[in-house]
Formats: C-alpha cells, sequence, structure tokens
C-alpha cells in the first residue's frame, strides 16, 4: 500500500480538499488523518490523535487498498511516507507554522507557485507506473497551486551550467540522465523524456563536449541487449545539479514570500542614499 502524506504550511491552506481530492482518483485508496483536536462533525472521518492508532488501522487496510492518502504534519516532518506532498501558504495566511521550512524540505512534492509540474513529473514517474494516473494527479496538483498563488505574483528559478560562454548541462540534459539511470538504454530515455533519439544523442554529445567529461557509457549487449549506465561524472553532476536545482527553487520560494510580505532579515542593512 502506497502512503500519501499531506502536510501544510498553516490552516487554510487546503490540505483536506486535496487528501479527499487524491482519495477520489488514485485506485482503492482510503483516508486518515491524525492531529490534536476533535474530530470535525463534517470531516471525512478517520481521524486519529496519536500516531499507534493510524499506524494499527493503516496496518488493517493494508491488504485492502492500493494507497492511504493521511494528513499528518507530523509524519512529513519525519519523514514518513511514500509520496510526501507540501502545501505552501497563501498570501493571506495567518499563523505560518514554524517549522512550515522543515516540511517544505521534507516533502517530495512541493504545492507552490515557484514549483513547475515538471517537477513534479518528475517524482511521480518512479512512483506511479499509469502515465494518465500521473496527470490527473498532476492536474490536481496544479489546481491546488493555483489555489495557493490566487492573484499574488511568483518567483521563478532556472539552474544551468555552463563552461566559458557555452551552455553546458540543464533541465533538459538532467532529465535524459534520469531517465537513462532509470531505463538502462538511450532510446527508452529519449521516449520517456519526449525527445527523439537524434536530439538525445546531440544533447549527450554537445554537453560532453563541453564539459570535456564522458557522461554515459554503452555496454555491448550479449543475451539480453546492450545497457547504458552514467558514468562517475554523469552521476556525479547529475546530482549536483538536482540538489542545487532544489535548493535554490526552495531559497527563492521562502525569499520572496518575506520580501513580498514585507518581512526583513537581521543581516540586511538599511540603505542610506550617499550624501
Amino acid at each position: 500500500m502506497m502512503t500519501w502524506v499531506i502536510s501544510g504550511a498553516g490552516r487554510g491552506v487546503g490540505k483536506t480538499h486535496l487528501a479527499r481530492r487524491l482519495c477520489e482518483i488514485l485506485p482503492r485508496a482510503i483516508y486518515a488523518k491524525c492531529g490534536h483536536g476533535d474530530a470535525k462533525t463534517d470531516g471525512p472521518g478517520n481521524f486519529f490523535r496519536t500516531q499507534d492508532e493510524l499506524d494499527a488501522f493503516l496496518a488493517s487496510r493494508r491488504g485492502s487498498c492500493e494507497h492511504a492518502v493521511v494528513e499528518s504534519n507530523a509524519m512529513a516532518r519525519a519523514g514518513t511516507g511514500d509520496v510526501i506532498v507540501f502545501l505552501d501558504a497563501r498570501a493571506d495566511t495567518t499563523n505560518v507554522r514554524d517549522d512550515a521550512a522543515e516540511l517544505r524540505d521534507r516533502a517530495h512534492l512541493r504545492v507552490s507557485p515557484g514549483v513547475s509540474i515538471r517537477e513534479w513529473k518528475h517524482v511521480l514517474r518512479e512512483r506511479l507506473t499509469d502515465l494518465r494516473l500521473r496527470e490527473t494527479v498532476c492536474d490536481l496538483l496544479a489546481e491546488q497551486k493555483r489555489f495557493i498563488a490566487g492573484a499574488s505574483p511568483a518567483v521563478r528559478t532556472k539552474v544551468w551550467f555552463t563552461v566559458g560562454d557555452m551552455h553546458a548541462f540543464g533541465s533538459g540534459l538532467a532529465r535524459l540522465l534520469e531517465s537513462i539511470e532509470r531505463s538502462g538504454t538511450l532510446s527508452a530515455a529519449a521516449e520517456d523524456a519526449r525527445m527523439s533519439y537524434r536530439h538525445a544523442w546531440k544533447l549527450l554529445k554537445n554537453a560532453e563536449k563541453h564539459l570535456g567529461e564522458q557522461l554515459i557509457l554503452p555496454q555491448a549487449g550479449g543475451a539480453h541487449g546492450g545497457r547504458t549506465t552514467l558514468t562517475d561524472n554523469g552521476r556525479r553532476l547529475l546530482d549536483v545539479f538536482q540538489r542545487l536545482n532544489r535548493e535554490v527553487a526552495s531559497f527563492a520560494d521562502e525569499r520572496f514570500a518575506q520580501l513580498y510580505r514585507g518581512e526583513s532579515t537581521d543581516h540586511e542593512q538599511p540603505r542610506h542614499d550617499p550624501a
């Protein structure tokens, strides 16, 4: 049973709405919530005050359900769950949680104005084999993102590596290398990344030329055919790109929210006009 954990930056971001909608589209799904206080009379049920009670409930449903969608900031903070979803604060959200940044960092899927659908698809590709189901989940997250963003402006970031003035490594190549690592062949990876084989090959060769490093290692075939793997350099560059991309996006989202709300940090100094 795959466990989806829904967390959020505060009240009013739509955790219950998203959880209930996910239960509608995921096959054989069940909802649960773990938290303090009393269950709402009009709530969807399966409300638990302790993690032990929730664990026992999920264990009892393991043979009959394919998915469990759980509202729990505690589980998200602990990194427990197959897919952890974080809903960022709306511009009008009050009482943002003190641990919102931690919850955001723990999440596999961040529903925030600064996050692209492409990032969600990459995460879900490794967890949901059904393409149509992945697309439906992404549509639902996009709907939730519009609710969170409202009419407020948002920040966008893009990371790429250069050598001199030449573009050497970006999101397209990263997606291709991720697919190669999963599928083991360039042809399957190109199809998964929605590129032609010719374009994928050219993208790789141009990157290797500019970087001066081999990124993939094709191996001769045998009884089961050939296989392509990433070199140590290719895996290292991919890891650096992925981590940097996440950190830059996370910082930009948080910093933009601070500035847009008129907040400042301790290290900022007031600006003075020259005399």
